[in-house]
């Protein structure tokens, strides 16, 4: 078929699918599909339109109608990836957004999970819990105001919880996945008949199979996760250090005693990129939630240290400590200082303002003075991360002209994965024009305050190839990655029986390969 007819056709489906779903459903706008197309660092190619279904029948109606067309289709969750996840790796794409997708189904407190479509953002899960005293063992991303179940499940996630409980697959019991036919497959014990949805087992893991899968094996309908009692008591611990290597042995001394429900750190530029944001006592809408969650106390606390008791030439960790009771805590508390001994403590009102207000709109994305932000991250064991560190810091010696002369900043988290692993996430900052998507993302208030840098291209195009050449370092330092999207490696040197089975459930769910084309190919 000729472009110009399969253009036609295209159309005339798109078409098809407006007259009988509607226009709030079915978007063409053209400055709709701009925004779509990008991500936070990367436009993708041009897309045929863009679905929001109002319900699971009609994206399944709607995954049918495209398959029958071989339309290839891309799902999207709440679009804050930066690794060309959901963006087109080819022309005539359509992307469908579940973020409509949006009901609690089920809250079984008696049996301990709860049912959610896949547009549920973490932040509405935590807020509908919270009352109940309930929360899920991992319970989501920083950015999970926006973060929604069904993107996380699909790229992997790891923050809040994660210290102890690990990544969101670890909290997973079920998952109701829409098929290229418009079928329904269900996995965990509620695919056999007349049972719940209350086990991941009843032979072999199906679940398994799609969680960060990149959305490659079908889109994610429902979701079924564990429940656990919310601890009532909590303290909030933070020390600098002289160097990374003790930050990095403490980190992994509090993972390896399951004491922290997260565990964090900045090297010294990331912590003064934190500090040049309004100072923590200022930050009228943290302060806010920090009483509401914590009370008034803890409020006070935070107002009266604000901000300039972390030396940003330091390296520093914190951790949130969690307990059942007063006593409980007490012990906790008391075991975590034994164990960071070469830490100088400060106090932690970063871990306390963080679980104030574990949400917040993604202004982040931005640095202080409107610089663009763009991460790279690996996960490695603990034993491995003080050598994966300074892999990492031997490739920005090398590149210091280059850093240098285009103003490119590089800072660094860590965060620790349940009793394993340490993640390292070395942060891209440079001067820049902001895209559609930072301009629509970003508070407008804040994109007030902060500016806007001139375009600058060769910054970007170096920013480009830096964070290739790091992720390549923390491949070869045994890193592996969540949101592979389209950017981390996936089959280079994978093992080959593994690599078949993949590519023969890939062929058996999705024989056309119409689901998000271009992830995990390389």
């Amino acid at each position: 078929m000729m472009k110009a007819e399969m253009a036609s056709t295209a159309m005339e489906l798109v078409e098809r699918l407006r007259k009988d779903h509607g226009e709030r459903v079915v978007v063409t706008d053209s400055a709709e599909l701009e925004f779509y197309a990008h991500d936070v660092f990367s436009l993708g190619q041009q897309l045929l339109a863009v679905l929001l279904p109002e319900s699971a029948d009609q994206l399944k109606s709607l995954i049918a109608e495209l398959a029958s067309a071989g339309t290839p289709m891309i799902a999207r969750g709440g679009g804050l990836s930066y690794t060309d996840a959901y963006l087109a790796a080819r022309p005539g794409c359509v992307l469908i957004d579940t973020s409509r997708l949006n009901r609690i189904v089920e809250i079984n407190r008696v049996d301990r999970y709860v049912v959610a479509e896949c547009g549920v953002t973490w932040a509405q899960l935590f807020e509908a819990l919270e009352p109940l005293g309930l929360r899920t063992p991992y319970f989501g991303p920083l950015s999970g105001l926006e973060a929604t179940l069904g993107g996380a499940l699909s790229q992997g996630s790891v923050f809040l919880g994660s210290g102890i409980h690990g990544s969101v697959g670890d909290s997973v019991l079920g998952l109701d996945v829409a098929t290229i036919s418009g079928d329904v497959l269900r996995t965990g014990a509620a695919a056999a008949p007349d049972t719940a949805p209350f086990f991941r087992y009843f032979g072999p893991d199906l679940t398994g199979l799609f969680i960060a899968d990149a959305g490659t094996l079908g889109i994610k309908l429902r979701a079924t996760l564990r429940l656990l009692e919310a601890p009532g008591h909590a303290d909030y611990l933070s020390w600098q250090f002289r160097d990374s290597q003790a930050m990095f042995a403490a980190m992994a001394k509090l993972s390896r005693a399951g004491l922290a429900s997260e565990c964090f750190g900045f090297d010294p530029l990331l912590a003064e990129m934190r500090m040049k944001r309004a100072s923590l006592s200022e930050d009228a809408g943290t302060m806010a939630q920090v009483v509401k969650r914590q009370g008034l106390m803890s409020g006070l606390k935070l107002a009266a240290r604000g901000r300039g008791f972390l030396d940003t030439v330091s390296y520093s960790a914190h951790a949130v400590i969690e307990a059942d009771s007063a006593a409980a805590l007490t012990d906790r508390v008391k075991r975590a200082r034994s164990l960071v001994k070469d830490g100088k403590a400060i106090p932690g009102s970063i871990p306390r303002a963080l679980r104030g207000a574990p949400f917040a709109p993604p202004n982040t994305m931005l640095g202080p003075a409107g610089e663009r932000w763009l991460p790279v991250h690996g996960i490695v064991p603990h034993s491995q991360a003080a050598d994966c560190f300074g892999a990492l810091q031997a490739v920005m010696e090398e590149e210091r002209a280059c850093l240098d002369a285009h103003a490119i900043q590089i800072g660094f988290l860590y965060a620790t994965v349940a009793a394993q692993a340490t993640l390292i996430e070395p942060v891209f900052y440079w001067p820049d024009s902001h895209t559609v998507y930072h301009r629509r993302r970003v508070e407008p208030q804040h994109l007030a305050r902060i500016g806007e840098p001139d375009a600058n291209p060769a910054a970007r195009e170096q920013v480009a190839r830096l964070r290739q050449r790091m992720a390549d370092v923390l491949r070869t330092n045994g890193a592996v990655h969540f949101q592979l999207g389209k950017f981390y490696s996936y089959r280079k040197g994978r093992n080959p029986a593994a690599l078949a089975l993949f590519d023969a459930v890939k062929r058996q769910l999705d024989p056309q390969g119409l689901f998000n084309p271009g992830s995990l190919i390389d």
